[in-house]
C-alpha cells in the first residue's frame, strides 16, 4: 500500500483552511462522476510508481512496460502498452515553474490541462485539435481534470484519439493518457480505450482530494 506523505496531509488541511490555496476558486463546479465509466476487472494486481514515489496506481493485466531510457520523452515518467502494443498509458510530469503556479492559483484545474495540451501542440505547431474540452471531475474523493485530442487534419472516422487526464498531489503536477497508437477499427473503440484510462485513474493513490467546500454538480 502506497504510503502518502505526512506533507501532502498538511497541504491539503492548510489549503481546506485557506479557503483557496493551491485549487484557488476557480473549482466551483465538479462532476460527480468522470466522463467514462471504469471497467470491471480489468486491472492487475501490480502498481506502478511515480519516480518521487507519491503516486500509484494499477495497470491492466498483462500490458507491458516500455523502457523507456532508450527513448527518453521530456517529462515522461512511465509508459505501458497492452500486447498488441497498438496503444499506452503514459505518465508524465508537469513542471511546477512559478508561472505555472500562479496559473493554476488563478485557474485551478483548468491551468493544468492548457499547459499540457500548449506543451504537445509546441512539439507540432498547429497539427493537433482538442475533441473534447476540459471536464473537471471527481472520483472516490479525489480531484481530475480531462480533456481529449486528435490530429487537426486526420478523418474522425480513422484517427487516433487520445484522453489526458491531469491531477495534483499538492505539490506535484502530473498528467495520465490514454495514446492510442494505431486508429481503432470503429469510432466506438475510443470509448472502450478511455474507459480503460478511467480504470487505472480510479486506482489512483496519492492524488489530491476535493475540497469540502467546492459545489458539486
Amino acid at each position: 500500500m502506497l504510503r502518502i506523505p505526512r506533507s501532502v496531509y498538511l497541504f491539503a488541511i492548510v489549503a481546506f483552511l485557506a479557503g483557496c490555496g493551491i485549487f484557488g476558486k476557480a473549482e466551483r463546479k465538479v462532476a460527480l462522476l468522470p466522463p467514462y465509466s471504469p471497467q470491471p476487472d480489468l486491472l492487475g494486481e501490480d502498481y506502478f510508481h511515480s519516480p518521487a514515489g507519491d503516486v500509484a496506481a494499477r495497470y491492466p493485466k498483462n500490458w507491458l512496460h516500455v523502457d523507456i531510457r532508450t527513448i527518453p520523452m521530456q517529462n515522461v515518467l512511465e509508459v505501458y502498452t497492452d500486447e498488441a502494443r497498438s496503444k499506452a498509458l503514459v505518465l508524465a510530469e508537469i513542471p511546477a515553474t512559478a508561472e505555472f503556479r500562479r496559473e493554476v492559483e488563478r485557474d485551478g484545474m483548468e491551468a493544468l490541462a492548457n499547459q499540457s495540451f500548449a506543451s504537445k501542440s509546441a512539439k507540432v505547431s498547429g497539427k493537433l485539435a482538442i475533441t473534447r474540452p476540459t471536464q473537471i471531475y471527481s472520483e472516490n474523493g479525489k480531484l481530475f481534470a480531462s480533456y481529449e485530442y486528435a490530429e487537426a487534419a486526420s478523418d474522425s472516422l480513422h484517427r487516433k484519439e487520445n484522453r489526458i487526464v491531469l491531477f495534483t498531489t499538492g505539490s506535484k503536477f502530473y498528467e495520465l493518457g490514454m495514446i492510442e497508437l494505431e486508429a481503432p477499427q470503429s469510432t466506438m473503440e475510443h470509448a472502450q480505450n478511455f474507459r480503460i484510462l478511467e480504470s487505472v485513474i480510479a486506482s489512483l493513490e496519492g492524488v489530491a482530494e476535493v475540497q469540502a467546500d467546492t459545489t458539486l454538480d
